[in-house]
C-alpha cells in the first residue's frame, strides 16, 4: 500500500496505526470492494480513507451526543474551521472522480505495421 503521511506527528501517528489496523484486519473489510476498478495504487488509499471517515462519524456522533448531554457546546470557531477542513476534503474527493477516464485508452503501437 502507498504510504501517505500527515505533516502533524500525532496525525501522522494516527494514520499509521489505522493503515496497521487495515493490514491486521482479516480479509476485505467489505462484502463487494466499491474501489476494486479505482487502480491499484488508489484501492488501498481509497479503503483507508472509507475506514477514517467512518471512524470519523462514529467520533463526531459522540461529541455531538456529549455536547448535548452536558448542554455544552464545543468552541464554534474549532466547528467552523473543522467543517472547512472536511468541505476541502469533500471536494477534493469529487475533483478525484471528475479525473478523465483513460482505462480504455491505446496508444498505436508504432512498430510500423499499422502503417500497412
Amino acid at each position: 500500500m502507498p504510504s501517505p503521511s500527515c505533516e502533524g506527528a500525532l496525525s501522522d501517528a494516527v494514520l499509521q496505526a489505522a493503515r496497521a489496523a487495515l493490514a491486521d484486519f482479516p480479509g476485505n473489510p467489505y462484502a463487494e470492494d466499491p474501489w476494486q476498478h479505482c487502480g491499484p495504487r488508489n484501492q488501498p488509499l481509497l479503503v483507508l480513507l472509507d475506514a477514517l471517515v467512518d471512524a470519523s462519524t462514529a467520533v463526531a456522533a459522540a461529541i455531538a451526543d456529549n455536547c448535548w448531554d452536558d448542554c455544552l457546546p464545543i468552541p464554534a470557531d474549532g466547528a467552523k474551521g473543522m467543517a472547512a477542513a472536511l468541505h476541502r476534503i469533500a471536494d477534493t474527493i469529487t475533483a478525484a472522480a471528475a479525473a478523465p477516464d483513460a482505462a480504455g485508452w491505446s496508444l498505436p503501437s508504432m512498430t510500423g505495421k499499422e502503417l500497412v
